[in-house]
């Protein structure tokens, strides 16, 4: 009697095991009808890349002569013409003869200021102060950097070399700017580099792009976020890419007629990352469908083979 009690529990747990592997927990899958209409809108396909504000032109200036910095007329952030002053410094033997000077009196040192005239720091192009490391009466050599200058910033993206075919010189490009504004600015190619760079095992080419305005905000090393241009197609007929199947010039759709789902081969065009542009075969408000799977779960009404039993209220 007790050898068959154990066996009979045996066989309970068995089957229980297995309508709970093979019953419970599993789900059931259903499709869900959705639709969407097709609509008017602008297609701008693009690639992004990131990259860098740099300066088109950076010149390190450093002093003429080696000696003492006595006035500076310029700090970083100002603009500066081709041949402006922007410092004045003295020699090493004039620094010398001044403090000399000075130790006589008033009279003896504007003497020699007259006589011995400081060394001027000229600017040789017309661009703006991104770096200044000087103040009055620093003792400087000749090769040390006084200022650092920009005629222009510029955008430099690194591109990977999978999109790099789809780059052309000229090209226009949109650039945000990262930390400042969502507002875009225009920029065209005016270089694609010849040598890779690697960045995380990446392979990647420099591509160097002019802006149509620099605001006021851009500096040197910011972060910048660009959308190569591709093709741009205004005011056409859009539809989710969800929404169609196949490419290559042919889609396929599914349109209800005669309360009927068909499917339809209709001409595409260009997609972006969302919408895909319908040339012939629809019109504008026009309803396409497509079935999404979606998974329902089962509920079991015990908590499996091995929960504790309900024990009844009293």
């Amino acid at each position: 009697m007790k050898i068959k009690f154990v066996f009979i529990s045996i066989v309970v747990i068995i089957i229980s095991v297995t309508v709970y592997l093979f019953g419970f927990g599993k789900s059931k899958s259903n499709t869900k009808l959705e639709s969407s209409k097709v609509f008017r809108g602008d297609l701008i396909v693009t690639v992004r890349a990131t990259g860098t504000a740099i300066p088109k032109n950076r010149l390190e200036i450093k002093p003429p002569i080696a000696g003492r910095v006595e006035s500076i007329l310029v700090n970083e952030g100002n603009h500066v013409g081709r041949g402006k002053i922007i410092a004045w410094m003295s020699s090493t033997e004039r620094a010398a003869l001044l403090d000399a000077a000075r130790a006589k009196g008033e009279d003896e040192l504007k003497k020699w200021e007259d006589f011995y005239k400081p060394t001027p720091v000229i600017s040789p192009l017309r661009g703006l102060v991104i770096a200044s490391n000087i103040s009055p009466g620093q003792t400087v050599t000749q090769q040390d950097i006084l200022y650092v200058l920009s005629d222009n910033l510029m955008i430099q993206a690194k591109v990977d070399e999978t999109d790099l075919s789809k780059i052309k010189i000229g090209q226009t490009a949109n650039v945000i700017v990262d930390s400042y504004s969502n507002t875009p600015i225009q920029a065209k190619v005016t270089h694609i580099g010849y040598e890779a760079v690697t960045e995380n095992n990446v392979t990647m080419y420099n591509v160097d792009l002019e802006l149509k305005t620099i605001p006021e905000y851009l500096r040197s090393g910011m972060s910048i976020t660009i959308d190569f241009i591709l093709s741009e197609e205004r005011d056409v007929l859009l539809l989710p890419n969800e929404f169609v199947k196949g490419g290559s010039g042919k889609g396929k759709v599914t349109k209800k007629i005669d309360g009927e789902l068909v499917e339809t081969v209709v001409n595409i065009g260009s997609s972006d990352e969302q919408n895909t542009a319908v040339l012939s075969g629809l019109t504008e408000n026009e309803i396409v469908y497509r079935k999404k799977k979606v998974q329902e779960e089962k509920k079991s009404s015990s908590g499996g083979p091995f929960s504790s039993p309900k024990i009844p209220k009293r």
